[in-house]
């Protein structure tokens, strides 16, 4: 691909010397943007899905992978661990005690 952004390369070599923790970690070299216009969404489309990551489908996954050159078995991963994460901050608000 000659058009490759180059951060895709940056999170490519991020996730394998095991920077990458979450999906999010993502955003940390590539803006939300660029990613968003790759899948062809709006900004604030894929901004909902990024506060739930739930609902991204496998296809939209595996298309992120796809532009890192990452595995969709890696990608899937990370992903996981981010909708943990996101489920257990869930979980906790619910559990706080009124004020």
């Amino acid at each position: 691909m000659l058009d490759r952004d180059p951060r895709f390369q940056a999170v490519q070599s991020m996730h394998k010397t095991g920077g990458l923790k979450s999906f999010n970690d993502i955003f940390l070299l590539v803006p939300k943007t660029v990613i968003a216009n790759k899948m062809g969404k709006k900004v604030d489309r894929f901004n909902e899905l990024m506060s739930d990551v739930g609902e991204f489908t496998l296809d939209e996954i595996a298309f992120v992978a796809s532009l890192f050159d990452i595995s969709v078995n890696d990608m899937v991963q990370l992903w996981l661990k981010e909708y943990s994460m996101q489920k257990e901050n869930i979980t906790n608000r619910k559990k706080r005690p009124p004020k």
